[in-house]
């Protein structure tokens, strides 16, 4: 049964991304557009659909494979890295890359980081003796 809840929640975390992605907000952010905010609001919702994105894939790993267990660096590179797709599918429309590359290019630079730092190698050469 709780799996099935997991299953269930993560499908509609998954349709709540793709709809806001295409165009179509599933569920709208609270924000009148005539404010001028600082971050901009497509910088709050590409962090808002990288929060839902990640608990879809999360949901549907505890469905689909409960054996396998993540490490702190896999869970920060995986929600980097969706921050990294969401942040380029969001900042294109909206003719902001140009001064987002700068961001998006540190966020991938800093995944790899984690990514690589936590392989058991390179965790042996800066490992405690």
């Amino acid at each position: 049964m709780l799996r099935m809840a997991f299953f269930l929640l993560g499908v509609w975390a998954a349709f709540t991304v793709v709809l806001s992605l295409l165009g179509e907000p599933f569920l709208f952010f609270p924000s009148d557009n005539n404010t001028a905010l600082f971050p901009p609001l497509y910088r709050y919702e590409t962090l808002r659909l990288t929060l839902i994105s990640m608990f879809a894939y999360l949901s549907l790993q505890i469905v689909f494979a409960p054996e396998k267990k993540f490490s702190a660096a896999q869970i920060t590179t995986t929600t980097l890295l969706f921050l990294v797709y969401i942040g380029a599918i969001k900042i294109i429309p909206e003719g902001h890359l140009g001064k987002e590359a700068g961001v998006l290019l540190a966020i991938m630079i800093l995944a790899l980081v984690f990514y690589f730092g936590s392989r058991p190698k390179v965790k042996k050469i800066f490992g405690r003796r």
